[in-house]
């Protein structure tokens, strides 16, 4: 009973062997059976004969399985064919096409920068450029304004010293005339007696030396000077100060002519008042004449204080 189960079971056995030719099955703790390694062996051997052709392929056989989708056990890469020279020409054109349209695109971008930057450049030049040129537009009128006004002053200062002047003349000469008429016709004044001498060059000494004459003498010639100044600052006179000007150089040798008359009396009595009535009239008429012709000024006190 022993013997007929071993041979039972040895019977079986051989059933569940696999048989050649159906292939290797693969499960986890498979040991290959020692007909497998002798097939392995005999195929080493047959490619060690041959010079080593097919071992690869008898590996494969023995255990691995090929890739998916080829007959061979790992698919060789696809070669790639070398360019043609005219790809190769084209691409190095494709390139330089790159590289320009880059390069354009960059300066563009910088020569739009620059042009702008120079655009801002200049405009606040312009900006800066006008606004300096109102500044002195500004500063030449207001210094044409101060100029003007000047003059103007000036030429009312030059009236009034000559009004003062001729007023102080005309007095003198009228006390110089009435002396020297009483001491030659007689009739004595109050105005005149004080000054009473035997003739009259003794009458226009003692007149002369007096204080009241002096006085006139002195007030005449300080005006004299200061009008002299003034004189020297309107030789360039305005346009509306011109009719002003030639007015006043036409009174001003008259003006002077009539203070000699009052501070430096000559001539007979006769030549003396004559000349002191027509100066006098001369005198007077220009000088209302200068005073119609002085323009008033541009800037007036009040505007230039405020």
């Amino acid at each position: 009973m022993g013997s007929n189960t071993e041979n039972d079971h040895v019977s079986g056995s051989s059933d569940d062997k696999p048989k050649a030719g159906t292939g290797r099955v693969f499960e986890v703790g498979y040991v290959p059976h020692e007909r497998d390694a002798a097939q392995a062996d005999a195929t080493a051997a047959q490619a060690d004969a041959t010079g080593g052709a097919g071992r690869d392929e008898t590996k494969t056989s023995a255990g691995t399985p090929p890739f998916p989708g080829t007959n061979s056990p790992a698919a060789k890469p696809k070669e790639k064919k070398p360019l043609s020279e005219a790809e190769r020409r084209h691409r190095r054109r494709t390139r330089i096409v790159a590289v320009a349209i880059v390069a354009v695109v960059a300066l563009l971008g910088g020569g739009y920068a620059v042009v702008s930057h120079n655009q801002q450049v200049a405009h606040e030049a312009a900006v800066a450029r006008k606004k300096a040129a109102e500044k002195k537009r500004q500063e030449e009128q207001a210094e044409a304004i101060r100029v003007h006004d000047e003059y103007v002053s000036n030429l009312n200062k030059v009236y009034a010293y000559m009004m003062t002047g001729a007023v102080t003349s005309e007095t003198a000469c009228n006390l110089t005339s009435g002396v020297w008429h009483d001491a030659i016709f007689g009739g004595w004044d109050d105005e005149t007696s004080p000054y009473q001498a035997s003739d009259f060059n003794g009458a226009l000494k003692k007149l002369y030396e007096s204080e009241k004459y002096q006085g006139y003498v002195s007030s005449i010639e300080d005006g004299n000077e200061k009008i002299d100044d003034i004189m020297r600052d309107l030789t360039d006179p305005p346009s509306d100060c011109e009719s002003a000007y030639e007015t006043l150089q036409d009174l001003y040798p008259e003006y002077q002519s009539f203070a000699s008359l009052a501070t430096d009396p000559s001539g007979s009595y006769t030549t003396y008042t004559q000349k002191f009535e027509e100066t006098d009239s001369t005198v007077s008429s220009k000088i209302q004449l200068l005073s119609t012709q002085i323009p008033d000024p541009i800037q007036s006190d009040d505007s230039s204080s405020s």
